[in-house]
């Protein structure tokens, strides 16, 4: 019964995490009465019961499941209620706030600052209380890269240190669009209620180099071991990985090496994973119960069994310790300890029961989980093995189980990745049963050995070993057809892939085995509604402060802009852009526009042409643009023919035109670089798209002055994300846009849409969008004069947003 009632549990727990927002008091008390209902005719009705109704225990039985997936939703919404209650109060947002507190983080250090985590113990403005735990960063260059304030006068922060500053803070907050990173969900597991910048303009004091509490004395014992290892071997991408082996920081591995190990499938092998503390942790039980059975008079008194995973359990608690205890490690850890416990007590129990147990232990104490694929990943993993490796009659020998563990995960979990991730690493069984027993049996237990201990020769062999591995998978990844990627599949094909899978994994013998491998084939099916000649879908992505819209016609694909880079390793490219790209199942682009440079208008591009083809690129960059640059840093730079924008330019697709409208052709040499955006209009029989870029008044001026006939459209782009050096009142009047959209960041800085602006288009009876309202903003272009349109954060509404 165990078994079902962790369906049950599971069941309830994730389908509270589907919520637009927490249950009213009135909801809950209709299904308490519904409840009592059901219970009452599988219990309490003497009549019914006297008559031994057919399948009254199966009922019963359902009766039960469904009475605890009840609690798992409940259990999981009170918590849900209580971590929202210490979130920063929306009036508190934007304020500076003097606190006072530790740094409980190891701090990541990157070319635009610090960024720590700070448990808050003060806050010396009493109408705002505080968060338990923020994100903070202390910048020293400003958003467009310009110095903030010298990093010689910025102190360098530690962790385990107490502070005093004041501080300037958001709740979290989304980008949302579709299959995309949910920042705000990630924060509300993480237990982070704001994040937000340091004010370097005001004191910052250090009150103490080191606290004596337990979340301050593991960052700086973290901190102190990633030191040794960088200073060991100094800035390499061998200490980088090592030290996300080791203490779980990965924020120093380089953006091509992530992308090596996401294209060769071993990206769950780097940083501190739940299979190196499985490793780990059996590594102690095995010493330890060696060691026990050495000593006869400690066996007596205490069973070997019992001291073995005693020991195995020590050595889990000390490596989830080394990463910090983050949310996913305690989830590892908190499913080993209870397997050991289940599997240490003195009644033999069925598998099935031991990984229910450690089900329940998870998500009791984290109900989030659930909304993790590692959560899956991991009980998924234990479940697929358990249940194709029992009940055979003549066990394997090493060589052939372990070679068959590694065949019998990756073909189970292809349909899981391609719905998570959208991508099949055919090359990934052989990285795999390469990297596994170098990386889980040698290369950490070597690096945290000589991380620990004054032996510096085992960092430098790790460092040797992990050499070796990496030209391996290096090797791999140039075969061809290493990696493919395949567009979201919809529920009913992955529902019946994971069916096929399940029969594929039945024991030799079973009839037509193989051909569940057939029901895999609904995974290729294309996913999007097929357009017609003469209809669009264009996509404006929400990417925060920036700009990236995707125009769709029957057989074309063009890319207008792709969003900011957040940093040297993080872009809106890479996050947004791409996933959701191969989300769609598009592999090539057949033209792509940067419109001016600006970083929230290219910096993400670089990202997006290493992951698809193009064949036309337009824009108004000079060929001293840093893009080029960034263009040739990538591993495998992409051959680009750019052409420039100009006014007169035009091409049709599928019965959709596409003109350029700005800038002329021989642009004057001291226009500001926003007026040099390409402006393109796009126009179909159901309605005309209207792409500004950062235009300002001289461009509008001059637009009204070579197309006032020409400028009225359906849907428009606000010039400059509605500043107030744009969208003049001749230029609004002119478009007369039934829809306008303003693409900004959540609270920016610069203030954009501006009111006055906002007034404008208001004016004329204008439909304003915001993407930092509404997410990503899905508009179809399919029949009559009115466009279909969709907003992401209305379609996939989550009880922890604003």
């Amino acid at each position: 019964m165990l078994p079902g009632a962790t369906v049950g549990l599971l069941f309830g727990v994730w389908l509270f995490q589907q919520q637009p927002h927490l249950w009213s008091l009135s909801a809950w008390l209709g299904w308490l009465a519904a409840l009592i209902l059901i219970g009452w005719l599988a219990y309490g009705n003497q009549v019914i019961a006297a008559r031994h109704i057919p399948y009254q225990h199966t009922f019963r039985k359902l009766f039960i499941i469904v009475l605890i997936a009840a609690l798992g939703f409940a259990w999981a919404q009170l918590r849900a209620w209580d971590r929202l209650q210490t979130q920063l109060p929306s009036d508190c947002e934007q304020q500076v706030i003097a606190v006072q507190g530790v740094i409980v983080s190891v701090p990541e250090r990157d070319a635009r600052g610090q960024h720590v985590d700070f448990a808050v113990e003060r806050s010396f403005t009493a109408d705002c209380p505080m968060p338990k735990r923020v994100r903070l960063h202390l910048y020293h260059q400003s958003y467009r890269g310009e110095s903030a304030k010298p990093s010689s006068v910025l102190p360098t922060l530690q962790a385990g240190e107490r502070w005093q500053w004041s501080v300037r803070l958001k709740r979290p907050h989304a980008t949302r669009n579709p299959h995309g990173f949910d920042y705000a969900a990630w924060c509300l597991s993480n237990n982070i209620g704001a994040s937000g910048a340091i004010v370097s303009k005001t004191p910052m004091l250090r009150l103490q180099r080191l606290v004596w509490k337990p979340s301050a004395l593991i960052a700086h014992w973290r901190a102190a071991v990633g030191n040794r290892i960088e200073k060991v071997l100094g800035t390499t991408p061998q200490s980088a990985v090592l030290r996300a082996l080791v203490i779980g920081d990965d924020s120093r591995i380089a953006r091509a090496d992530w992308q090596l190990f996401v294209d060769t499938g071993i990206n769950h092998l780097i940083s501190i994973s739940g299979l190196h503390i499985t490793m780990l942790a059996s590594m102690g039980y095995l010493l330890t119960g060696w060691a026990w059975r050495l000593r006869p008079r400690l066996a007596l008194r205490i069973p070997s069994r019992l001291a073995a995973g005693v020991g195995g359990a020590l050595v889990a608690i000390a490596y989830s310790a080394l990463a910090g205890f983050s949310i996913p490690t305690e989830r590892t850890l908190l499913m080993l300890l209870t397997m050991i416990v289940m599997l240490s007590l003195k009644q033999r129990l069925p598998f099935s029961w031991v990984l229910s147990a450690a089900v329940w232990v998870v998500l009791v104490v984290d109900p989030w989980a659930v909304m993790a694929p590692g959560f899956w990943l991991s009980f998924g993993a234990v479940a697929i093995l358990a249940f194709a490796m029992s009940g055979r009659l003549r066990p394997a020998r090493w060589w052939q189980s372990a070679l068959q563990t590694q065949w019998v995960i990756t073909l189970a979990f292809v349909p899981v990745l391609i719905l998570l991730f959208n991508q099949l690493s055919l090359i990934s069984p052989l990285a795999n049963g390469l990297a596994i027993p170098i990386v889980s049996l040698a290369i950490v237990p070597l690096a945290i050995a000589g991380a620990i201990l004054p032996l510096d020769f085992l960092l430098h062999l790790s460092a040797t070993l992990w050499e070796w591995c990496a030209h391996g998978l290096h090797w791999l990844r140039q075969l061809p057809g290493a990696v493919c990627y395949l567009s979201t599949p919809p529920i009913w094909a992955w529902l019946l892939a994971m069916a096929g899978m399940l029969v594929w994994l039945m024991p030799r013998g079973w009839p037509l085995r193989w051909a569940g491998l057939l029901l895999w084939l609904p995974l290729l099916l294309p996913t999007q509604v097929a357009l017609q000649p003469g209809q669009m879908r264009v996509t404006v992505l929400d990417v925060g402060q920036g700009l990236s819209v995707l125009v769709q016609t029957a057989h074309h694909t063009m890319l207008y802009d792709a969003g900011p880079a957040y940093n040297e390793e993080s872009d809106a490219g890479q996050r947004i852009v791409l996933p959701y790209l191969r989300h769609l199942g598009v592999s090539h682009l057949d033209a792509v526009v940067i419109s001016h440079d600006d970083n929230d208008h290219s910096g993400g591009m670089a990202s997006v042409l290493a992951g698809v083809s193009v064949d036309n690129f337009l824009s108004s960059l000079t060929p001293a643009s840093d893009f080029f640059k960034q263009i040739q840093t990538l591993p495998n730079p992409p051959v680009l023919r750019p052409q420039p924008c100009y006014q007169g330019q035009q091409w049709q697709w599928d019965n959709i035109s596409f003109r350029m409208l700005s800038p002329e052709k021989n642009t004057d040499t001291d226009l500001k670089d926003n007026d040099k955006s390409c402006v393109l209009q796009v126009k179909s029989p159901h309605g005309s798209l209207l792409l500004t870029g950062d235009i300002e008044k001289e461009a509008e001026r001059r637009l009204l002055a070579s197309e006032p006939d020409q400028l009225a459209t359906t849907v428009m782009t606000m010039p400059h994300h509605g500043s107030k050096t744009s969208s003049t009142i001749g230029f609004v009047n002119a478009t007369k846009p039934a829809i306008a959209i303003a693409t900004v960041g959540y609270l920016n800085r610069f203030g954009h849409p501006k009111p006055e602006v906002i007034s404008r288009y208001q004016a004329i009876e204008t439909t304003i969008l915001r993407s930092d309202n509404d997410g990503a903003i899905l508009i179809d272009f399919l029949s009559g004069q009115a466009p279909v349109v969709k907003r992401w954060r209305q379609i996939e509404p989550h009880y922890w947003e604003l």
